[in-house]
C-alpha cells in the first residue's frame, strides 16, 4: 500500500510540472491540473479505505496472519504479535510453521483446495513458545486472492480456556455418570440419530439384559421386543418417548408403556419421560435422556382397581365454563353425603372442601380451563360433617379449538389417606410406648434450638429407668415392654403444656421443654417425675418399683447444639445414678470437669500399655481349713506418671467406654498365663490364675484367639485359666455371648461369676448358663456374721452352689469369725486380707511356697 501511495505522489509531481510548463497550451495545462485533483482525491479515498481496513484488522481480538502456502508470514495484526510474543517486524521474517508445526505444507495445500470451492479449513494446533510451553489454538484458514496472487489468511484462536472448560466438563460428566449409576430408575441416553449410547445398571436390570447384549439387540432391531401404550396399541420405534423428543425437540410427558420381552414371560410396565439436550445456538438436539421406572406391580394393582370400579359407581361431574352449570352423578352425591334432590352449584360444592383444598380446586379449574389435564387429591367435609379424602382426575372438553367444559371423576381415597397418615405417624413413633421415637424427639430438640429467641432455648431432661434391665432379663421382654408402656404413660402425665417426651433408646427417655421457662421449672418437673415413679407399677397381679435417674441440660447455657445438650444431660443423669439413683442432677461445671477428666484419662490410658505403665498384682485364694494357696486372682494396677498407683475402679470404666479394654484385657490374660508358667517352672504349683473379663472383651472378635494364644504360648491347659465375669455380662446373654461361653468351655477354661449377689443377680443364670462357679461378693461378706440378713443370704448362696455343683470362693474374708462361718457352712476357699493382700509376683511365689508345707 505504501508503494502505491509513493507512485501517486510521483504522478502528482509530474502533473504539477506539466501544469506549470508555459510552453504547453492552456488546455493541456488545465487538463493536467484537473487530473492532479482527481488523482489526489482518489489517493485520499484509497488511503482512508486502507486505513479503515488496517484498523479493522487491528481491532480483531484474535490473531490474524497473512501467509503463503510455504507459511512465510506476509502480514500480521497486533493480536497475532501478542499471541506469538514477537514484534511485527520479527514475525515478517519468520514462517508460521516455526510456531505451529501442525500447519504443514500438505495441510495448507488442502486449505487452498477447499478455499477454491468456497470452504474454510479448521484444525487445532499448538503454538510452541520459546520458553518451552505450548498454547493450544484453533486455526481457521481460508484462501485469499489479491489480483492474480493467492495467499492464505489464518485466524488463530487461543483455546486454553476452552480446554480447561472441557476438562471441567469432563469431571462434571464423570460425576453425572456416577450419579446415573447410583439411581434405581432406568436411564438411557440416545445420540442425535436415535442410537443408544449409554444405559445405567438399573436399565440393564429392568430389561434383564447385560451391558454387552444391549448394543447387539439394538443393531438387530430389538427382535421379539414389542411395545404397547396404555391402551394396548402397538408402538413403533419412532413413537418411543426418546425418539419423539428427538423429533420435536421438546420433553415428553410421563408415558405408561408396556414392554414384552422375548426372554421374560410376563409383561414389563414402565413409566417413561424423555428430555432432549442441545448444544448452545443449535435447534436440533444432539442427545436425549430417557428415564423410566418399573411400575409393573403398580399397574397390576391399578388394573384390578379399574376392574373393581367398573363393577361399582365412580362419581363423575361436568362443569360448563360459559354459564358455570355443574352436573353430578349419583355417586358424587353419595361421596358428599348430599341428597340427589339437592340443587348443586359450583359455589355449594366448593363450600364442602376444606380451605386448603378449596384453594387447590379453584387453581385446578383455572389450569383445566387453560387446557391442562389434572389429577388432584382433596380433603372434604361432607354435608353431615364427615371428613373424607377424594381423588379427582379431570380434563377439558373441547368443541373445535375452544374449551367448552370440564369433566372428571372422583374417587373416595379416605382409607388410603388414613393409612398414609398412620404410616407417617409410625415413622416418627416408638412402637412400644407410642411416644415419639429417637429421631422425632431429637428433631423436636433441634427445632427448639433453631427457634431460640432472647437467649433462651429448650431444656432437655434425660430420663433413665433404674435397674430396668433386671426386670427385663428375669421376667422377659414382654413384661419389660408392658412396664415401658406404663412408664411412658406416667411420664406423659407429668408433662406441662408445650413439653414433649420421646423414647430415646431401651429404657431411656428424653423430655424437651420449650424455651422461656422459669429457672426452676425443669427442676420442678424432675421432682414430679421422681415422685410419680415412687408409685409401684402393676402387671399381672404383681407390683414393681422402678425409679428414675434424671439429668438436666439447658440451652444455650449447657450446650448450643442438640448433641451437646444430649451429651451433657446424659452426663448429669450418670451423676444422679452414681449418687444413689432415684434422683435428678442438673449439668454443672463440676460435671463438665468430670467429663473432661474422663477424656484425659481415656487419652492417657491409650498410651499406658505402650509405656509399660500397667502391671498385675496377685491375691491368693487359699483353703479356709489349711491355708494352702490354691489359685491366684490377677488384679490390674496402673502406675500413672502423675497420679501414682491407680486401682481398676479409677480407670477400667474409661477403658470399657473407649474400647481400650479389649487390648488391655488381652495383655492381662497373656501376662497372667506367663506368670503362672514361671511359678510352676520354679516349683510352686498353683492350680489356676483368675483374670477379670469385661463384657466388651466378650464382644470382641479377637477375644477367643487371645485366650487360646496365651494358653498355647505358655503350654498351659485350659483349666489353668479362670475368667471372672461380672453379672452385667450375663444380663446381655445374646447368642454371640452364649456362643463365646461354649467355645471357652470347649477349650477347658473355667468361667465364674464375680461379685455374685450384686447388681443384676438372677439365680436362674446359674442353672441355664455354662458357669463353673461364683464368688460371693465382698459387700455381703463384710457384714457377716454380724448381719443376720446378710448371713442368711450367704448361707443360701452356699447351699445353691453346692446343689448345682459349682465352685465357690468367698471374697473379702478379713476376720477369723468370717472364716469359721464359711467353714461351718461348707465353704472351702476364700480370699481376703485375713490371708494376704494383693502381692507382686515374686512376693506371691514366696507366700505360696511358705504355705505349701502346711
Amino acid at each position: 500500500m505504501q508503494g502505491s501511495h509513493d507512485a501517486v505522489v510521483s504522478a502528482l509531481h509530474e502533473l504539477a510540472e506539466i501544469a506549470a510548463n508555459g510552453k504547453l497550451s492552456p488546455g493541456v495545462r488545465a487538463a493536467a491540473e484537473r487530473a492532479a485533483v482527481v488523482l489526489r482525491d482518489r489517493d485520499a479515498i484509497v488511503s482512508a479505505t486502507a486505513a479503515r481496513h488496517h484498523a479493522l484488522v487491528e481491532a480483531i481480538p484474535d490473531a490474524v496472519v497473512l501467509h503463503d502456502v510455504q507459511t512465510h508470514i506476509l502480514d500480521v495484526n497486533a493480536a497475532a504479535c501478542r499471541l506469538l510474543g514477537r514484534t511485527r517486524e520479527t514475525l515478517l521474517a519468520r514462517d508460521l510453521g516455526d510456531f505451529a508445526p501442525a500447519l504443514t505444507p500438505e495441510h495448507l495445500c488442502r486449505v487452498v483446495e477447499e478455499g477454491r470451492s468456497g470452504h474454510a479449513s479448521t484444525i487445532e494446533a499448538a503454538i510452541h513458545m520459546d520458553d518451552g510451553h505450548e498454547i493450544p489454538v484453533e486455526v481457521r484458514s481460508n484462501l485469499f486472492r489479491d489480483n492474480n496472487e493467492s495467499f492464505i489468511v489464518s485466524l488463530l484462536y487461543d483455546i486454553t480456556a476452552r480446554h480447561a472448560t472441557a476438562g471441567r466438563l469432563h469431571e462434571v460428566e464423570q460425576r453425572d455418570l456416577a450419579l446415573l449409576h447410583s439411581l434405581d430408575q432406568g436411564v438411557t441416553i440416545r445420540d442425535g440419530n436415535g442410537h443408544i449410547v449409554y444405559a445405567n445398571p438399573a436399565a440393564y436390570r429392568m430389561f434383564q439384559v447385560t451391558e454387552n447384549q444391549l448394543p447387539q439387540i439394538e443393531r438387530d432391531g430389538f427382535p421379539g421386543w414389542r411395545f404397547q401404550d396404555a391402551h394396548g396399541e402397538t408402538l413403533a420405534s419412532e413413537q418411543f418417548p426418546g425418539m419423539k423428543a428427538l423429533r420435536s425437540g421438546a420433553a415428553t410427558e410421563l408415558e405408561l408403556i408396556c414392554c414384552w420381552l422375548p426372554h421374560v414371560k410376563s409383561p414389563l410396565w414402565m413409566t417413561a419421560t424423555a428430555v432432549p439436550l442441545f448444544h448452545p445456538g443449535e435447534d436440533a438436539p444432539y442427545q436425549v435422556v430417557t428415564t423410566f421406572s418399573d411400575v409393573t406391580e403398580l399397574k397390576r394393582t391399578r388394573d384390578l382397581l379399574e376392574q373393581t370400579q367398573a363393577l361399582g359407581n365412580i362419581g363423575g361431574y361436568e362443569l360448563t365454563l360459559e354459564n358455570g352449570q355443574l352436573v353430578w352423578t349419583e355417586e358424587m352425591y353419595r361421596l358428599f353425603d348430599l341428597s340427589p334432590e339437592f340443587p348443586i352449584t359450583l359455589e355449594r360444592a366448593l363450600a364442602l372442601f376444606t380451605p386448603d383444598s378449596r384453594e387447590l380446586a379453584q387453581r385446578t379449574i383455572n389450569e383445566l380451563a387453560a387446557g391442562a389435564t389434572t389429577r388432584r387429591e382433596y380433603e372434604i367435609v361432607t354435608a353431615i360433617g364427615r371428613k373424607r379424602w377424594v381423588s379427582a382426575i379431570s380434563q377439558p372438553i373441547r368443541h373445535g379449538d375452544a374449551i367448552h367444559s370440564l369433566s372428571g371423576m372422583f374417587q373416595d381415597i379416605t382409607e388410603r389417606k388414613l393409612l398414609e397418615l398412620e404410616l407417617r405417624h409410625k415413622a416418627v413413633t416408638d412402637p412400644v410406648t407410642g411416644l415419639p421415637n429417637r429421631e422425632s424427639i431429637l428433631d423436636e430438640l433441634e427445632r427448639g434450638i433453631a427457634a431460640m429467641s432472647d437467649g433462651t432455648g429448650p431444656t432437655l431432661l434425660y430420663v433413665d429407668l433404674d435397674r430396668f434391665k433386671v426386670i427385663n432379663g428375669v421376667l422377659g421382654a414382654d413384661v419389660g415392654d408392658c412396664l415401658l408402656t406404663s412408664a411412658a404413660e406416667r411420664l406423659r402425665e407429668c408433662l406441662p403444656n408445650g413439653a414433649r417426651c420421646g423414647r430415646f433408646a431401651g429404657d431411656e427417655f428424653l423430655v424437651v421443654l420449650p424455651g422461656s421457662l422459669r429457672e426452676d421449672e425443669p427442676h420442678w418437673l424432675a421432682d414430679a417425675i421422681n415422685q410419680a415413679f415412687q408409685r409401684p407399677f402393676e402387671h399381672a397381679g404383681e407390683e414393681f418399683v422402678i425409679t428414675a435417674s434424671i439429668g438436666i441440660a439447658r440451652c444455650p447455657r449447657d450446650g448450643e447444639t442438640a448433641q451437646q445438650l444430649l451429651q451433657h444431660a446424659e452426663a448429669a443423669m450418670d451423676e444422679a445414678k452414681e449418687r444413689g439413683r432415684n434422683a435428678w442432677r442438673a449439668f454443672s461445671p463440676a460435671i463438665a470437669r468430670r467429663i473432661e477428666n474422663h477424656l484425659v484419662i481415656q487419652s492417657q490410658l491409650r498410651m499406658a500399655l505402650a509405656n509399660n505403665e500397667l502391671r498385675l498384682v496377685y491375691q491368693p485364694q487359699v483353703e479356709l481349713l489349711g491355708g494352702r494357696v490354691v489359685a491366684a486372682e490377677a488384679l490390674l494396677r496402673w502406675d500413672h506418671p502423675l497420679r501414682g498407683e491407680l486401682r481398676p475402679l479409677a480407670f477400667v470404666q474409661h477403658a470399657e467406654s473407649s474400647g481400650d479394654i479389649v487390648a488391655i484385657g488381652a495383655w492381662a490374660i497373656d501376662q497372667a498365663c506367663r506368670q503362672l508358667r514361671e511359678w510352676r517352672d520354679s516349683g510352686v504349683h498353683i492350680e489356676r490364675v483368675a483374670v477379670n473379663v469385661s463384657y466388651r472383651q466378650l464382644l470382641s472378635d479377637s477375644f477367643l484367639d487371645s485366650v487360646i494364644g496365651a494358653l498355647r504360648r505358655y503350654d498351659l491347659p485350659g483349666a489353668s485359666l479362670e475368667l471372672e465375669m461380672i453379672e452385667r455380662t450375663l444380663i446381655d446373654d445374646t447368642p454371640d455371648t452364649m456362643r463365646m461361653f461354649k467355645d471357652l468351655r470347649d477349650v477347658g477354661v473355667v468361667i465364674t461369676i464375680d461379685d455374685f449377689g450384686e447388681g443384676y443377680s438372677a439365680l436362674n443364670y446359674l442353672r441355664r448358663l455354662p458357669i463353673d462357679g461364683f464368688k460371693i461378693s465382698y459387700d455381703f461378706m463384710r457384714r457377716v456374721p454380724a448381719s443376720a440378713a446378710d448371713a442368711a443370704i450367704c448361707e443360701a448362696m452356699i447351699r445353691v452352689g453346692h446343689a448345682l455343683g459349682l465352685g465357690m470362693v468367698a471374697e473379702g474374708v478379713e476376720s477369723e469369725e468370717q472364716r469359721r462361718f464359711l467353714l461351718c457352712h461348707g465353704m472351702t476357699l476364700g480370699q481376703g486380707h485375713l490371708f494376704s493382700p494383693a502381692l507382686r509376683a515374686d512376693e506371691f511365689r514366696e507366700f505360696a511356697r511358705a504355705r505349701s508345707t502346711r
